[in-house]
């Protein structure tokens, strides 16, 4: 159970917010981080760079390596994945979370569809779970 917060870290995120601990936790925590200038933007999209940033920080958070099971892919726009998130995209690409998009594009700026999130959080909980 999370526990109950007084405010938020966040100048756009309201104190009544149904998610406001969740978010606190996960701020706390070093899994999200907000967008600058004390914003975290709650209601924009995730991006696919975004989601494997936050994936690598849950797994740090919990004490977790992520393996390496296939070897690293360069993508065609990794010139385009900025500099915080490289590191993230090729640990999970390793370890077989996330893939590319068609023509071997993995398009950080594009968002995460609901699909791709369930994937991707499928395929982490399957390497908990045998690790």
């Amino acid at each position: 159970m999370l526990a109950c917060v007084e405010g938020s870290s966040f100048s756009d995120v309201q104190k009544d917010a149904y998610y406001l601990g969740y978010l606190e936790w996960a701020y706390k925590n070093g899994i999200v981080k907000g967008t600058g200038k004390g914003n975290f933007a709650p209601n924009q999209p995730v991006t696919r760079k975004q989601l494997a940033v936050i994936i690598q920080n849950y797994a740090q958070a919990i004490g977790f390596t992520l393996p390496t099971v296939q070897r690293k892919n360069i993508f065609a726009d990794s010139n385009k994945i900025s500099a915080y998130a490289k590191d993230a995209v090729k640990q999970l690409q390793m370890a077989g979370i996330l893939n590319g998009r068609n023509g071997n594009l993995f398009d950080p700026q594009g968002t995460a569809t609901r699909a791709e999130f369930s994937s991707v959080l499928c395929h982490f909980v399957k390497l908990l779970s045998e690790n």
